[in-house]
């Protein structure tokens, strides 16, 4: 009795190339599947306000160039030109007014008044800037410069 092996080795080595070619198919419809829904900047940082006011220009390192209304966000940096304001409004009342020249990071924003948890953490690290604390309490607020940080008290 003689057996033809040569058949069977070649269905084996075409099923085996089908299987690699298709595993590396899987592999790249997966890696595409995960860019595809990565979400965007603005989308991975929570809005915490929006700008109320901005002349001529401001940008916002998530936001973009900012206008009024657009959102800002957790962990923005707020930048302004040499002419440049922008006043932004937070869901607690907060109100940050921007000068010009000037850069500012919302670096912390947590507010939730059914948990009774709140804390706001801005980064001032260039020009002038006007802060008017809102709805949290004002030990709940720090304002930090180059040269040291602020706390709210009374």
């Amino acid at each position: 009795m003689k057996v033809n092996f040569k058949g069977v080795v070649g269905v084996a080595a075409v099923l085996a190339a089908t299987i690699m070619y298709s595993h590396k198919w899987t592999a790249a419809l997966t890696v595409a599947a995960v860019f595809a829904l990565q979400p965007t900047a603005s989308h991975a940082q929570s809005r915490i306000g929006s700008a109320n006011s901005v002349k001529p220009e401001a940008s916002g390192s998530v936001a973009g160039t900012l206008s009024a209304g657009s959102g800002v966000h957790a962990n923005e940096t707020i930048k302004t030109g040499s002419a440049g304001q922008a006043g932004l409004g937070f869901v607690d009342k907060t109100s940050l007014h921007v000068g010009p020249s000037s850069t500012v990071r919302l670096d912390k924003f947590v507010h939730d008044p059914n948990k009774g948890t709140a804390s706001v953490v801005i980064d001032a690290t260039k020009g002038a800037f006007r802060f008017s604390t809102g709805a949290q309490d004002k030990g709940d607020y720090k304002v930090k410069t180059p040269y040291g940080t602020l706390g709210v008290r009374g």
